[in-house]
C-alpha cells in the first residue's frame, strides 16, 4: 500500500504544551512549502514507508469520524488543493490547530507538525500524512580544513533512531472517490503509526492523537477481540484474591482455552464455567470483562494476534529459576503444588513449589 509513497508537497508547523492552567498555546503556523533536496525527500519518504507499510507498529484504522471539521475531511479536501498551494496552507494550518486542540492534557508535549501530500501504490493513490515528531538531542559529523568535529544538535526530529514521533495517514482507495458522492469516506484507508502499539498490542497508543485528533479507532474485528480477551482474562487471573496452585491452574486453562479447545469461539461464560472453580469468582470474572467492556456474547476464535504469547507455557519461580514448555506438554506431563518447606530461623513456615515432570532430563547446559 505505501509502496511507490511520493511527496508532493510538504509544510512544517509547530504545537506547544499546554499552559499551567491548560490553555491552549497558538501554533506556530508555517507560512510556506517546504523544499526538500532529492536525498532529504527520498529518507523522509523511506522514513514513512518503513513505519507504515512494513513495521508491525504501523496498523490499519477505521475512520471513525467523517464530520465536516475531522481530519479525514481535510485530507479530503488537502488532496483535491493540486494546484492551489495556498489552500494547501491554509488547510494544514487548520490541521495543527485541530492538534493543539487535541492535547487536552498539559503534559502531552508539544513539537513540530508535518502535513504531506502525495501519493502512493500501484496503482497510484492520492495520500494526506501528519507527523507530529518530538525534538531530541544529538551529534552531528562536520568536518572542517581535514579535522572531523562532533556538533551537538538539540532539535532533531525523525531520525532512524527517534521514536518520538507518531503518524497518522490517509489513503484514498478508489482514486475516483472524490466524485462519489456516496459515503466517500469508505473509499479511504485510515493507518496509524505509534511506537507504543503495535497489532498485538493496541492499548499503548496515544489516544489523544488517534482518536481525538485523526479521528480514527481500532477495528473490532476478531483478532483484536480474541487478544484482547486472552490480555484481560489473564490480568485478572494474575491479580485475583487466589492461591498460586489455583492462578497457575487458571493460566494453563486460559492456554488451553484458546489454543488447544477445538471450538471456533472464545466466550467468557464458556471459560468461566470451564474452568474458574467457585461461583463468586466466576462473578467477579464477569464483572471485570463487562468493566473493560469485553462482549459477553461468543466471538470468533482468530489467534493471529496473540499466537506468539500461546506458543509457550513459562513460570518463574523466586532466584531466578525458569520453567517453560509448549502449552499442551504443560498440561500433560508438569505437576505443580503448593507445600510447606523447612522452617525458618524465626520459627516461620514457608512455601514451596513441589513440582513433578513426567519424564526424565534429557539434557543439561
Amino acid at each position: 500500500m505505501f509502496q511507490n509513497l511520493t511527496i508532493n508537497r510538504i509544510i512544517i508547523h509547530e504545537v506547544h504544551r499546554r499552559d499551567v492552567n491548560r490553555n491552549i498555546v497558538e501554533p506556530n503556523y508555517g507560512q510556506q512549502l517546504i523544499h526538500l533536496e532529492n536525498d532529504a525527500k527520498t529518507a523522509l519518504q523511506v522514513r514513512i514507508t518503513e513505519a507504515l507499510g512494513e513495521s508491525s507498529h504501523g496498523i490499519e484504522m477505521k475512520i471513525e469520524n467523517t464530520a465536516d471539521t475531522g481530519l479525514w475531511n481535510l485530507a479530503n479536501q488537502i488532496v483535491q488543493t493540486t494546484d492551489n498551494d495556498n489552500a494547501f496552507i491554509n488547510l494544514s494550518q487548520t490541521v495543527t490547530a485541530n492538534l493543539a486542540d487535541a492535547q487536552k492534557s498539559k503534559g502531552i508535549p508539544g513539537g513540530i507538525v508535518v502535513v504531506i501530500e502525495g501519493t502512493c501504490g500501484h496503482p497510484t493513490r492520492n495520500l494526506m500524512c501528519v507527523i507530529k515528531a518530538e525534538p531530541h538531542a544529538g551529534f552531528i559529523k562536520r568536518q572542517e580544513e581535514g579535522q572531523l568535529f562532533l556538533q551537538y544538535l538539540k532539535d532533531l526530529i525523525l531520525t532512524p533512531q527517534a521514536k518520538l514521533y507518531k503518524i497518522g495517514a490517509f489513503i484514498q482507495a478508489n482514486i475516483d472517490a472524490v466524485a462519489n458522492d456516496q459515503n466517500p469516506s469508505a473509499q479511504w484507508k485510515g493507518f496509524l503509526f505509534d511506537d507504543l502499539a503495535t497489532k498485538g498490542n493496541r492499548q499503548g497508543a496515544a489516544q489523544y492523537f488517534y482518536e481525538t485528533f485523526l479521528g480514527l479507532a481500532f477495528p473490532t474485528d476478531s483478532a483484536f477481540q480474541t487478544k484482547q480477551f486472552h490480555t484481560l482474562t489473564k490480568d485478572f487471573i494474575k491479580r485475583a484474591d487466589i492461591d498460586e496452585e489455583t492462578r497457575s491452574d487458571l493460566l494453563t486453562a486460559l492456554t488451553t482455552y484458546l489454543k488447544v479447545d477445538n471450538t471456533a469461539t472464545v466466550q467468557v461464560s464458556a471459560f468461566s464455567e470451564a474452568y474458574i472453580p467457585t461461583a463468586e469468582l466466576q462473578d467477579a470474572y464477569r464483572q471485570h470483562m463487562v468493566q473493560n467492556n469485553f462482549p459477553l456474547n461468543a466471538i470468533h476464535k482468530d489467534l493471529t494476534e496473540v499466537a506468539s504469547a500461546l506458543k509457550q507455557r513459562k513460570i518463574v519461580f523466586g532466584h531466578n529459576i525458569k520453567l517453560t514448555a509448549p502449552p499442551k506438554d504443560f498440561e500433560d506431563y508438569v505437576n505443580m503444588s503448593v507445600i510447606d518447606g523447612e522452617p525458618t530461623e524465626d520459627g516461620q513456615t514457608p512455601q514451596w513449589t513441589q513440582v513433578i515432570i513426567r519424564g526424565r532430563i534429557m539434557d543439561q547446559e
